[in-house]
């Protein structure tokens, strides 16, 4: 038994353009790959393998947020060193010349300049980088130091000598102490009111814990110090003693006081180096970790490009290929608009 079929004009004409969709896509997907370097579908064209490109993309993504964090962290660690030069430059320069000054000269010099002394000390240690507070600690939206603790520190060491002797310190009757009397007070009460709690009442908002940053996938690094740190409580107890103005000792017992900022200035100008080595070896960690990080991210970088990457004059071939096809239909389809029975009715 023979059974018959016809074509209709119809069917011809858009059996091409059922066919176009695709060799667009296909143009498209092609002309994607030379522009990335990759496959335009990395889950079609890897199949089982696109769990490995997904989670080298995933490490990519990783190193390059710590590579932004740690240019973060490396200008705030350069911030601080830089502030803590300054403070150590200070309190050198002041040491000096206290040193090159004879002992009944040097009370009056530490005393005219003991306000500056903490205001920069101040502002120093409230010192701001990216935003936040290069000494708070992990306060660091808070200043670490207060607004009036100068004022404040100098009313207290003020009131407390009154309350020790009897009279403020600028009072004639001072040069009635003796030199035992002052270092006990110097090292004993005024000492107090720099260390904890006092400290923390009269002067500091910081956090007495330090900022650490993870600086690699698998490592972590002190990088700040907090203005809770013996150093500044040293150079802030120096300025202090130094603004009480007391000119009116004994010889002895202005020898005393002397001797006493001089040697707190000593501490904490060692304590500053103390404090800037360790930044130091935390810069040098940071520096190390990224060449790391650099290392790795090449290495990713080639093995992502391995599995994703396509040849060019592949990709180009198909797109001339696919585009080549794509005119014909387009070509053919008009041809088949051609056709009609009224021409071939006569």
């Amino acid at each position: 038994m023979m059974t018959t079929s016809y074509i209709s004009s119809l069917s011809l004409w858009n059996a091409p353009r059922s066919g176009a969709a695709k060799l667009q896509s296909e143009i498209a997907d092609a002309t994607r790959e030379i522009a990335e370097g990759r496959y335009a579908d990395v889950g079609l064209a890897l199949g089982g393998q696109v769990s490995r490109s997904l989670s080298l993309r995933q490490s990519a993504a990783e190193i390059a947020v710590l590579k932004d964090g740690n240019g973060v962290t490396a200008l705030r660690l350069g911030a601080s060193q830089g502030t803590l030069q300054q403070m150590q430059k200070s309190a050198d320069a002041t040491f000096a010349s206290l040193t090159g000054l004879t002992a009944d000269k040097r009370v009056a010099a530490m005393a005219a300049s003991a306000d500056d002394t903490l205001a920069s000390l101040t502002a120093l240690l409230n010192t701001k980088a990216t935003g936040q507070a290069l000494f708070a600690g992990t306060n660091t939206g808070t200043g670490p130091i207060r607004d009036d603790a100068a004022a404040n520190a100098k009313a207290n060491a003020a009131a407390a000598f009154k309350l020790a002797f009897g009279f403020p310190p600028g009072d004639a009757r001072s040069a009635t102490l003796t030199a035992s009397q002052i270092q006990n007070f110097l090292e004993g009460t005024v000492a107090a009111q720099f260390a904890d709690p006092n400290w923390g009442t009269t002067w500091s908002q910081a956090s007495g814990t330090a900022v650490t940053s993870r600086i690699s996938l698998s490592e972590t690094v002190t990088t700040s110090v907090t203005a809770d740190a013996a150093p500044f409580r040293q150079l802030a107890q120096a300025a202090v003693v130094a603004g009480l103005g007391l000119t009116g000792l004994s010889a002895e017992a202005q020898d005393v006081v002397s001797g006493r900022v001089m040697g707190l200035l000593s501490k904490g100008s060692a304590g500053l180096v103390s404090l800037q080595a360790d930044l130091g070896r935390s810069q040098s960690r940071l520096a190390d970790a990224n060449t790391r990080l650099d290392a790795q991210a090449d290495l990713i970088t080639k093995e992502i490009a391995r599995l994703e990457a396509v040849d060019p004059a592949e990709a180009k071939t198909r797109l001339n290929a696919a585009t080549t096809q794509l005119q014909m239909s387009y070509s053919l389809t008009a041809q088949l608009q051609e056709l009609s029975l009224l021409k071939y009715v006569a």
